[in-house]
């Protein structure tokens, strides 16, 4: 199975986020893990990606929980994004809450974040198969710099 991988990077104006998220805590686990392996279940099936189920362990996310923002309301786990040096990574958005505007409100907020702190080129990673990613990301000014083939 071929699994095409596009790098992107930002290309828009300055933005400024209002959304205030606070860092990811150990008691989050259950629910970011329920939403993270549930994001990506589908295309990891679709591309034969074993495990199906990808979440990193506890301790994992604890060490890079700095890097993980949580969005909430009413103290249930909607979304969330992770910044890695320049680069944007698994945001993601409870099933339920998908297709509402979560996914562009955490995109802005880690590239208002990004932008605060004086951090370039912004970059983020896309499958081909996620095509309602892949459009958002567009939509919000990101462009395709690279892509590859994965074998």
């Amino acid at each position: 199975m071929e699994i095409i991988v596009h790098t992107m990077e930002y290309s828009g104006e300055a933005i400024h986020s209002p959304l205030i998220l606070r860092n990811y805590l150990s008691s989050d686990y259950s629910q970011y893990q329920e939403i993270y392996n549930e994001c990506f279940s589908d295309m990891r099936t679709a591309l034969c990606l074993n495990p199906i189920n990808c979440c990193d362990t506890e301790a994992d996310l604890i060490q890079k929980h700095p890097n993980v923002f949580i969005l909430e309301k009413n103290h249930n786990l909607i979304g969330s994004v992770a910044i890695h040096g320049n680069e944007i990574d698994d945001l993601i958005v409870a099933k339920q809450y998908q297709r509402k505007g979560y996914g562009e409100l955490l995109l802005k907020f880690a590239v208002s974040f990004l932008q605060k702190n004086k951090v370039s080129p912004i970059r983020l990673h896309v499958a081909d198969w996620n095509q309602r990613a892949l459009k958002m990301y567009i939509k919000n000014n990101f462009k395709i710099i690279h892509t590859k083939t994965i074998n």
